[in-house]
This record gives structure tokens, sequence and C-alpha cells, in this order.
């Protein structure tokens, strides 16, 4: 690949030609810059000077040559020229990559997703919603299917992925990997331009900003700059953790927990009486003083102390009051009305 500055998807890529970009592909391109640039007059221009103003192709002296971008999005093999720029989608039976016992299988299912990107993320988003557990919820008259992880949240992570990767690192692919209690997207290259994990919230940076225009005019980016905040708010609603973000430098990971553990103890500073006390909760479904106490075989005003600090980390509810008192995951009790956590609330105040 020909170097441009800063630039990774402005690369010429070698050995390539306009030839190899797909005719039909192209054709849908200008179909949706009529509807997504109304008014720009995009869609009409000539094949050479269309690539070359979206970015798809570059000069090369004489020569128009397709870019990275160009490839990426409107050759039908892409993978011809970059074989390892593909997507990978393991999924796993349990929490680990290792097999729970000698005869369990190491995964469910194993896949290596191709072809131009927009393809590729509509086959990453039917892998995961396949494979992920659906509740089905009746609002009045309508039945609904609520998925284990907010469609928006998992098509930001995966569509991010796509985005920020680091395309120069042409030995590496984008990883999806579903486990029983959480779902992971991992891209080739850390963060970079001064965003961290403390500011990505509200700090912006596009190492590919080419690629990230045709996202916006495929519709996989609506409002550049505010994914990651609906992210978070998506997983919210779900009553879910939000994601947690890690920056490996070499890598960047996104990870979404379910409800059957939408946190992550590691990252809360728990003690052990208050992990036990967790996973009871998973398989009770509550846990009273008296019963943490028994579990843990502490007094009453240890028991009372772990369960506050858990309420104050957001992870347990107290319901009831006085002696009758006793506490539920917070994620379990998503659908409670606004009136219902105000009194909760209120409850709480009065006693902890």
């Amino acid at each position: 690949m020909k170097s441009h500055p800063q630039k990774p998807d402005l690369q010429i890529v070698e050995g390539a030609g306009l030839g190899d970009l797909d005719a039909a592909l192209l054709d849908d391109y200008r179909q949706r810059l009529a509807e997504r640039r109304p008014g720009s007059g995009l869609e009409t221009l000539p094949l050479e000077m269309l690539l070359l103003r979206v970015g798809a192709a570059n000069r090369q002296g004489k020569r128009i040559r397709p870019t990275v971008a160009g490839i990426l999005f409107f050759a039908a093999d892409p993978q011809r020229f970059f074989p390892s720029l593909t997507t990978t989608f393991l999924h796993f039976p349990g929490t680990t990559i290792s097999r729970q016992d000698d005869e369990a299988p190491l995964y469910l299912d194993n896949r290596e997703l191709t072809g131009p990107v927009p393809e590729m993320i509509e086959d990453a988003r039917a892998a995961i919603y396949q494979a992920t557990r659906k509740e089905a919820v009746v609002e009045g008259f309508v039945r609904h299917d609520v998925t284990e992880y907010p469609e928006f949240a998992v098509r930001e992570a995966v569509v991010n992925a796509v985005a920020h990767r680091d395309y120069r690192r042409t030995g590496s692919f984008i990883q999806i990997r579903l486990f029983s209690d959480r779902l992971e997207v991992q891209n080739p290259g850390g963060l970079t331009g001064g965003v961290t994990v403390d500011n990505i919230v509200y700090e912006q940076f596009t190492r590919n900003p080419y690629i990230v225009r045709f996202l916006e005019d495929y519709g996989y980016v609506e409002r550049r700059g505010l994914g990651i905040d609906e992210m978070i708010a998506s997983m919210e609603r779900a009553g879910l953790a939000p994601p947690r973000f890690d920056d490996r430098q070499t890598s960047f990971w996104v990870t979404l927990y379910n409800r059957a553990t939408s946190f992550d103890p590691a990252s809360l500073g728990l003690n052990e009486r208050q992990l036990r006390a967790l996973d009871y909760l998973r398989k009770r479904g509550r846990i009273s003083n008296r019963e943490y106490q028994a579990l843990n075989e502490v007094a009453e005003r240890t028991a009372l102390y772990d369960l506050q600090e858990l309420v104050k980390k957001d992870l347990l509810l107290p319901m009831s009051s006085g002696r009758g008192r006793y506490y539920i995951l917070k994620s379990a009790n998503r659908r409670q009305t606004n009136e219902e956590r105000q009194r909760i609330g209120n409850s709480t105040s009065r006693r902890s």
C-alpha cells in the first residue's frame, strides 16, 4: 500500500485497479448518496470523479487506483487483497475459552465473516442475534422480543470496531466473542488521538475519516460523536451495567455484560463475602440480613455494612423495611415503574 500521511484508509492498494470494484455495489452506493446526502450532486458524478471525491480512490501519478476504503466497501472480495481484514465470531458455552470438562464442546459456533464492510457488519449482527437469548414481553396486546443485549449497544460496538481499527495492522482481525455472561468485541489498534478510556465519552478522534463517512452513508453512524453516550444509555435502560472499555494499546476491547452478570465484580473491589452473596442471589433471587449472616458466618453489623455497600455500588435494591427487609439484584428489577423506584429510594434514605 502507498502511504498517505495520517490517513490509513486513504492509502492506495498496490495491485488493485478500478476494475476490481464491483459495479453493483457502486450503483447501490449512488442510491444511498441520493438518500443520505440530498443536494450534494455526488450520485451524478462520473465514476472516477465520484471515487476521488469520496475517498474510494486516489491518484498515483497519472493513474487512479482504489484506496483501502474503496476496496473494503466496493470490492466484491476485499479479502483477496487483505486476507486478514475479516471478522471472527466465536460462541463459547461458558464464561471462559476453556472447556468445562473433557466432553464439553470448546465452542458452540466458530465462523469467519468476509466480504465488503456492510456485508460483514450485517453478518455479525445476524450471528449475534441468532446466538443470544430473547425474552418475550407483552405490552398491551402486542408481543415482542427483548434481546439479551440492547441492539443499539451491539451495533455500536461492532460498527466502532470497523470504524476505528488500525488498518495498517493487516495481520490482525476483528474478534467477536460471545460467552454465557458477556459479549466482547475487539478491534486491532488501541485508542489514539488523545482519546483514553477515561475521556472516551466526550473526546473524539477519527483514525479513518473516509471509512467513517462511508459508514454514515450506509446508515450505520447517525450522530457522530454521540454513539458511546447512547450505548451507555441503552445498557442502563435495559437494567444492565455500563459497557466496559479496555485499551490494550495494540487492541481495544468493548465488553457488554448480560442480565446474568450485569457487572464486573473484579472492577468493583468486592470482598469474598459480597461475591458469595451475589452468587447466592443469582441462584435464589433474594437475600436478607439474616441469610447473609448465615451464609458468611458474620455478625449482624458486618452483614448490614456489606449489604449497604452493595446498595451504594448500585448492585442491589432493598425491598420492604424493618425486619422484613430483603435485597434483590438491581438488574432483576429493571421493569419497575418510576414511582416504585422512587418509593424504594425514599425507603432506602430512611433506613439503609
